[in-house]
């Protein structure tokens, strides 16, 4: 039976030293590339012995880093990075945290320009981070005044169908899986190192989908397309500067024809290890079932570390192979 270990690191602030913890009750972590700010809980025992000695919000501060290790046997991985958003009053401590994108999303703006682009925009407002942003876009005239990175990245998922989310210290824009699509892939085989799966597998006529495909150009200006049949799963799939309809088409029906192939849809749940983001692949693999071996993108993930053992639930995107 593997022995699950945890490992907390709080490192030194100018109001304490670092704190290194190696027992706690949970941990909770998720992420996906369509919400802003990956986030992580974890609830503290209640008979830590540094807080003898310490009040807890003395100990603990909003904005305070942390980084979290979890693994089995003595093997850590890093699984998480980020800043304290919130600390409980009661006991259990419950400790509330945000990715990098806790300090990002505060940072003021004020910009204007009448021929915005988005990776020209996002340098500006956000000086000191790496920028991977969706080429080519153009925002047109934009103007923000008197308020935060946080907002603008708001609007540019609600006018815009731009996801932003954080890769370390990089600022991913408008690129899905795009950012971590050249590493390796991690492996799972259904039969035996799958807890459970909520996965269905698909064929090409099971599978009823309609693609409403929309081309913003400079100005704001739109041209739209659909293809596909009612009564299925609506998929809208945003391109930018498309001026020809025919090539939108053309773009449309191919990501049609992708979703319309053979395969998983759904989530599985996994034990603890190998460790995974969204924006990796996950190849799936079957002795029942070799036929439906294939390759995918991980879209979102849930990581629990608990009385219940270390499970990470995977929502599965688009199939790569």
């Amino acid at each position: 039976m593997m022995i699950m270990v945890a490992k907390i690191v709080f490192p030194a602030t100018k109001t304490r030293n670092e704190v290194v913890l190696k027992r706690l009750s949970s941990a909770h972590i998720s992420g996906t590339f369509k919400e802003l700010t990956g986030r992580a809980t974890i609830t503290l025992p209640r008979n830590v012995k540094y807080f003898d000695r310490f009040k807890v919000k003395e100990v603990f501060k909003i904005g305070d880093p942390l980084t979290i290790y979890l693994g089995y046997d003595g093997v850590l991985e890093q699984e998480y990075q980020g800043y304290i958003s919130s600390v409980s009053a009661d006991i259990p401590i419950e400790i509330k945290c945000e990715d990098e994108m806790w300090l990002v999303k505060r940072i003021p703006v004020n910009y204007s320009s009448a021929s915005a682009t988005l990776s020209g925009m996002l340098k500006t407002i956000a000086p000191g981070y790496n920028i991977n942003a969706l080429e080519g876009v153009s925002l047109g005239g934009v103007r923000f005044s008197k308020t935060t990175v946080g907002k603008v990245l708001e609007k540019l998922k609600q006018d815009f169908n731009l996801y932003t989310y954080m890769d370390g210290k990089t600022i991913v824009c408008g690129k899905y899986y795009a950012a971590n699509s050249t590493r390796p892939s991690v492996k799972f085989n259904i039969e035996r190192n799958i807890v459970s799966n909520g996965l269905t597998y698909r064929t090409k006529d099971d599978i009823t989908v309609k693609v409403k495909a929309v081309s913003i150009l400079k100005g704001g200006k739109k041209i739209q397309f659909e293809i596909g049949e009612d009564g299925g799963d609506n998929l809208e799939l945003t391109y930018y500067n498309i001026t020809i309809k025919a090539e939108l088409e053309k773009l449309a029906t191919a990501d049609y024809n992708k979703r319309k192939a053979d395969g998983f849809d759904g989530s599985l749940t996994a034990f603890g290890l190998p460790n995974i983001n969204h924006g990796w692949k996950a190849v799936l693999t079957s002795q029942v079932y070799p036929e439906r071996n294939g390759t995918y993108y991980i879209e979102g993930f849930e990581k629990d570390f608990g009385p219940g053992g270390f499970r990470q639930e995977i929502k599965l995107g688009d199939k790569v192979a």
